[in-house]
């Protein structure tokens, strides 16, 4: 198995037991079901619910619940269950704080209400979310959690994660780390818990995952013949999601074991069962095939087909990032009109408490002094009313004002967006393009199977660049703890890959600090091009990151290299380039005296921005 195959089997490991919409629509026979709501409308509402999650319609479902919430604001149980399923339905749009948000909160209630079934629901949710975030220190821990929660006579009024569901995802989660033997005790456990609770989606799915245990253990013969019960049992109960998925899992199989034909007719015949379900089947199932479908054509020598489930992989993934920074900036463009229309509200309701004291203060001196001051209190009358026209005009200005400052502010991220996909995005296309041109030339020369992989890699650092404009453009990843994690995991990624080891000195606690937008994007930038700098220029075997509080972030890159000395002019216009972006955003760039190497030091002021 190739390096690049095996990576995809790990990929689809990590999503074996995560369920789709509609997955814990059922009831399994060792839950023990309560009685529904006391409500009928709440009632009602919560099984329109399931039937949308069920049928994949993740816009409608979340639709109804936030209808549903005002309804159940002081039942803590009801919101409870409303809140864990908005969370799984977030999970699978993308938006992954949002739906940490709604775990923490359905995780306080669920501890109020002292109901492990719940609580054992929201630490798996938690597990998967962070396993998905790529925050594996937390990951493990919360399904762990979740098992021992988990009660040993569990009841719940409407479909919750079941016992069946934790094993599962310990398997899934335990595979993807090579610890093979607790993985296979964990999915058994989850097979054996699945048929006895007559579930029979997770029957499927534990098959599956035993097939990707199997794959990933170097067997390929007996993976083979897991993956088609895997595909019985799914086509049996019509969770045509598994039964795509196990399809190309037995196609993988055949081709890790060398039988080409007949892992090119079996890859075929799931691309035939993906188009004839579609409908039944969501984009990331559909993204995931295109991505294994990819692997194991390159497996077989296909280069052609290869590259053409990876363009369609590409396809559906831009899909679903669009669909997200959709659904991300419509959420923002709302809690904005609220702020609004809560700040107009509070303008308005001291407009009218003034207005009301004015009042009484005029009729007490009218009828004090009755009708011998009426020239006073006319002359009083047309001063408070010029008073209060200057005001409204005066309030009317600042609203103008502060929307003539959002305007300015969007129009500036516009045009800093548009910069950035032209400089790395457009740049980087028009290089894949006119490599591709070349390698059509009659007569050229350039290795085809090489191209496509530089076009591989390029593909990914472009995918990279794309990640980082839209996460400096996100509000929810705004504070400086975020941003130090961001910057730790990106050092750790690129040097990794350069196999440079990278020793990180973070000195917390981080104080909760507001991060603008350009105080993010530049700070990482420079950071960025700094370690680019010493893959590209340095030669040096160690690197060390230090990240420190001190009235501002300081942030310290250190390498055992050549040093700005021995690099004789390599590395261009770098330095020069990082001041000017510290200069944007009032900070410095140091270049530190050191025996051997570089050390250079980054500080950024932030001030006594507190967060609200």
């Amino acid at each position: 198995m190739t390096a690049f195959a095996r990576a995809c089997v790990i990929a689809a490991v990590l999503v074996a037991f995560v369920p789709p919409l509609g997955a814990q629509q059922g009831v399994g026979r060792t839950m023990q079901l309560l009685p529904p709501f006391s409500d009928p409308e709440l009632h009602r509402r919560m099984e329109d619910i399931l039937l949308q999650m069920d049928a994949f319609h993740g816009d409608a479902a979340l639709r109804m619940i936030n209808e549903a919430l005002p309804r159940a604001r002081h039942d803590a149980e009801a919101r409870c269950y409303l809140l864990s399923y908005r969370a799984e339905v977030l999970y699978y749009e993308g938006l992954f704080n949002e739906a940490m948000r709604d775990l923490d909160e359905c995780g306080a209630l669920a501890e109020g209400l002292a109901d492990s079934t719940l609580m054992a629901n929201v630490f798996n949710m938690k597990g998967l979310l962070h396993e998905n975030i790529q925050d594996n220190r937390l990951a493990l821990p919360y399904l762990r959690a979740a098992l021992r929660l988990f009660p040993r006579r569990p009841a719940a009024r409407y479909p919750v994660t079941e016992l069946h569901h934790i094993h599962g995802n310990l398997g899934t989660y335990l595979t993807s780390l090579g610890e093979h033997d607790s993985a296979e005790w964990h999915l058994r456990r989850s097979l054996a818990l699945a048929e006895e609770a007559g579930v029979g989606r997770a029957v499927a799915v534990a098959w599956w995952g035993l097939g990707n245990l199997a794959l990933a253990r170097g067997r390929p013969d007996h993976a083979r013949d897991v993956f088609e019960r895997s595909f019985a049992v799914a086509t049996e109960h019509a969770d045509h999601d598994i039964g795509v998925d196990a399809l190309v899992g037995r196609a993988r199989a055949l081709a890790t074991g060398g039988q080409r034909e007949e892992a090119l007719h079996a890859l075929e015949r799931a691309r035939g069962y993906l188009i004839e379900h579609r409908s039944g089947i969501g984009l990331v199932t559909q993204r995931n095939f295109a991505r294994v479908a990819s692997a194991t054509l390159r497996q077989l020598g296909d280069a052609q087909g290869a590259l053409a489930d990876l363009a369609d992989w590409h396809r559906i993934d831009s899909t679903i990032t669009a669909r997200n920074i959709r659904s991300g900036l419509a959420a923002q463009a709302e809690l904005l009109r609220a702020d609004n229309d809560l700040e107009v509200e509070r303008l308005e309701r001291q407009r009218i408490a003034a207005e009301l004291d004015r009042a009484r203060a005029v009729r007490l001196f009218i009828l004090a002094f009755g009708g011998l001051l009426l020239v006073v209190i006319v002359a009083i009358f047309l001063l408070v009313s010029g008073r209060q026209k200057a005001r409204r005009r005066l309030v009317e200005s600042e609203l103008l004002r502060e929307r003539q400052d959002r305007t300015i502010a969007e129009l500036r991220v516009r045009e800093q967006v548009g910069r950035d996909l032209h400089d790395d995005l457009g740049v980087g296309l028009s290089g894949l393009k006119l490599r591709s041109e070349m390698a059509l030339l009659p007569g050229s020369r350039i290795d085809r199977e090489e191209l496509l992989r530089e076009h591989a890699r390029k593909a990914e650092e472009l995918i990279a660049s794309m990640r980082h404009i839209i996460w400096a453009l996100q509000d929810d990843q705004g504070d400086l703890a975020d941003l130090v994690a961001y910057i730790n995991n990106h050092a750790r990624s690129y040097l990794s890959e350069h196999r440079i080891p990278l020793v990180v000195e973070a000195e917390g606690p981080w104080p909760s600090l507001a991060v603008g937008t350009t105080e993010r994007r530049n700070c990482f930038l420079v950071v960025k091009e700094a370690l680019h700098n010493i893959v590209k220029h340095a030669g040096a075997s160690r690197v060390t990151l230090g990240l420190r509080w001190q009235e501002g972030l300081i942030i310290d890159v250190i390498d055992d290299g050549r040093g700005m000395d021995g690099m004789n002019g390599q590395s261009g216009h770098g330095l020069p380039n990082m001041r000017k972006r510290m200069a944007v955003i009032g900070g410095v760039v140091e270049q530190v005296p050191a025996g051997r190497g570089t050390h250079l030091r980054f500080t950024m002021p932030l001030g006594q921005r507190k967060l609200a």
